[in-house]
């Protein structure tokens, strides 16, 4: 949590700067992330056509996992996870004035989630039915991830852009520890690499 708070901080004076200048802001939703029941929404600011500083950040609401019936596995986990995420990065534009504008970026994702559920063991009997033997199981991860994106975008209408590209994030100091390796980590994913689908409207600037 204090990498979020140090995010935060740098953010606000980031901005501070940025507003005492002319800029172009804007504020958007990416689409992507609400099939895996998180929100994000994210801000960017610019006062070139060449590049911009972005800010994103999301929740994750609760959901459960649970064992695959279909497989058998001597010890697993059910539960539910949720958390939330910060990201700042920057990015540039390698065609400012085509209608199909590419991006390159980098960035660095703060990811904090919990997972509480309950771990079972299976063990072997001779008369059947075997129920599992159960144990509390939960924990709280709090990751820093840096990546890179790439995509590019359009306009669809005046104020409203759409942009459309991939992400991919490494962690800096390790895997968080995952008590079922399906579940989604809060502005990384499942996987490393992700979709990205946002759009964007215009608040000031052009």
């Amino acid at each position: 949590m204090k990498t979020i708070y140090l995010l935060l901080l740098g953010l606000l004076a980031f901005s501070h700067g940025l507003f005492a200048q002319r800029i172009r802001s804007q504020i958007g939703v990416n689409v992507v992330p609400l099939f895996d029941k998180t929100v994000e929404v994210n801000a960017s600011w610019t006062n070139s056509p060449n590049y911009d500083f972005y800010f994103q950040g999301g929740y994750t609401f609760p959901r459960h996992y649970q064992k695959n019936k279909n497989d058998f596995e001597w010890q697993y986990w059910e539960g539910k996870s949720s958390g939330a995420y910060l990201r700042v990065g920057g990015r540039a534009f390698l065609n400012p004035n085509r209608k199909f504008r590419m991006f390159l970026g980098v960035q660095l994702t703060e990811s904090y989630f919990k997972q509480s559920g309950t771990n079972y063991q299976v063990i072997e009997c001779i008369v059947a039915p075997c129920y599992p033997l159960e144990s509390a199981a939960a924990q709280k991860n709090d990751r820093l991830s840096a990546g890179i994106t790439g995509g590019f975008r359009t306009n669809l209408a005046s104020r409203l852009t759409l942009d459309l590209g991939i992400q991919a994030n490494a962690y800096v100091f390790g895997k968080p520890d995952l008590l079922n390796n399906t579940v989604y980590v809060p502005g990384v994913g499942r996987k490393t690499v992700q979709g990205v689908a946002s759009i964007q409207y215009t608040l000031k600037g052009r």
